[in-house]
């Protein structure tokens, strides 16, 4: 049966890292598990070092434990897991440097992924100028992509549209003259079709005559749609004879 605790105290516990053989307690302070990460390391125990101090970055921000983490990936030749640690605090020196090519190496420029193998704590807010700077290169990047990725669809789109406007122009020829239809004089309407008066029209009263004629702005506005109907058609029947025009 396990003891009481008393005075309000935290029960000793502990618990293995998943994928690993350390135990360490959950209730260690990030100083604590720094202290052991060394004493592992002076110990000759380099990838349980290692275990601890990933585990301390993935559960809060620490510069103390990045940079530590960084010296132990690099001396086991994680030149990049070095580099990815490394970029998110003030090291400097040949070393990191080195690593830091590597992890670009690595992962080919791309900065969504090298944004992504950064230690989950340094990439909460508030973000130092580099890993700024490297967030805002990897979101455009991803809008990009998603540009690409919709401009085919748009494009074959498109196409389908200027098909079908091809194939709805007709030959000049078959075009209405517009002066054809301007020399034959008002159409005649059925007895059964309501007749609309316009301006020009004899039977028109001679009051109606200074007014809005809707009729008439209709008339023009087919007219013109006439005109760039022909024109269209022209322009379609040269593309057809001479290519390349």
């Amino acid at each position: 049966m396990p003891a009481p605790v008393k005075g309000g105290e935290r029960p000793h516990a502990r618990r293995r890292r998943p994928g690993s053989g350390v135990w360490f307690d959950r209730f260690m302070s990030g100083d604590d598990l720094l202290s052991e990460a060394r004493a592992e390391l002076e110990a000759g125990r380099v990838r349980r070092a290692k275990d601890l101090l990933e585990s301390q970055v993935a559960r809060e921000r620490d510069a103390e434990a990045l940079k530590l983490l960084g010296e132990v990936r690099h001396r086991l030749g994680d030149l990049s897991g070095a580099g990815a640690a490394w970029f998110a605090t003030s090291a400097k020196g040949p070393a990191v440097d080195e690593s830091i090519a590597a992890w670009r190496k690595d992962h080919n420029d791309d900065f969504g992924a090298m944004w992504r193998s950064i230690p989950r704590s340094a990439r909460q807010e508030p973000l130092t100028p580099k890993l700024t700077a490297l967030k805002a290169k990897a979101d455009a990047m991803a809008a990009a992509r998603k540009t690409a990725e919709a401009a085919p669809a748009a494009s074959a789109a498109a196409g389908s549209v200027a098909k079908g406007d091809r194939a709805a122009v007709r030959p000049e020829r078959e075009a209405p003259s517009v002066a054809t239809k301007a020399e034959t004089g008002p159409a005649r309407h059925s007895p059964s079709e309501p007749h609309v008066r316009t301006a020009s029209d004899p039977e028109a009263p001679a009051e109606e005559s200074g007014g809005f004629d809707a009729a008439k702005v209709i008339a023009w506005v087919l007219a013109a749609l006439f005109v760039v109907c022909a024109v269209v058609g022209l322009v379609t029947i040269l593309q057809w004879i001479v290519p390349g025009t």
